[in-house]
């Protein structure tokens, strides 16, 4: 059971993580830094999460209640990959996507191994599809959130917590936001035997996310012409 946990939980998400590590065409963080994001900003973003939630309340997975589950979660886990992508001296889109990507991808390892606390059925089950639909989740969604971030900072050619508030960041944050809350929602009952929404929800996030990451290759191309 400890493995299944381990490896239902940790294999997709670090797989798709490590994915974004190699889309990083800049090659300026280490293994090292992106695994210390992923285990100690996938901790912490729980924690402000946890915290949030504190303060707003637990609400029933309604509408409303999904899209306040959007809001705190996809909240809590950027103002974790703000705090890491402070710390860094040279920004762009592709590194965004990366520290984003790694504070969502401990996120959702840490959030599915605690499913283990189910029955026994349904801990399997759950893990299996936990792990199956990761690359649409958390993962992607924080990613998102850190290129909003860098594309913001850009922008105001300042990197501090204004930031958060900045509608350049507000317009792409809301994105996962949307897509966290319609995941949440009744509306994922639609087609639940062929999991419809989680799998549509998926294809817009991936769609998002590319032309990030074109953006961000763009970027690249811009700055080693000018060098």
């Amino acid at each position: 059971l400890p493995g299944m946990i381990v490896v239902g939980s940790f294999t997709v998400p670090l797989s798709t993580m490590i994915m974004f590590m190699e889309v990083n065409a800049w090659r300026n963080i280490s293994l090292y830094k992106v695994i210390q994001t992923f285990l100690v900003g996938g901790c912490a973003s729980l924690v402000a999460t946890l915290m949030l939630f504190s303060i707003v309340g637990s609400h029933e997975l309604n509408l409303i209640g999904a899209i306040v589950t959007g809001i705190v979660e996809e909240a809590g886990k950027a103002v974790i990959v703000f705090w890491f992508l402070s710390k860094m001296k040279r920004l762009s889109i592709l590194v965004g996507l990366l520290i984003g990507a790694s504070v969502g991808a401990g996120f959702a390892a840490f959030e599915s191994a605690g499913y283990a606390l189910q029955p026994v059925l349904a801990f399997f089950q759950s893990i299996i599809i936990r792990g199956f639909l990761a690359p649409g989740g958390h993962v992607t969604w924080a990613a998102i959130s850190g290129a909003a971030l860098v594309i913001a900072g850009k922008a105001l050619r300042r990197f501090d917590t204004s930031l958060l508030t900045d509608k350049r960041f507000l317009r792409l944050f809301i994105i996962p936001v949307i897509l966290h809350a319609a995941w949440d929602s009744p509306m994922s009952n639609i087609g639940s035997s062929i999991y419809l929404v989680p799998i549509a929800l998926t294809v817009i996030v991936w769609i998002v996310v590319m032309i990030l990451i074109n953006m961000g290759l763009a970027e690249v191309e811009r700055v080693t012409k000018r060098q």
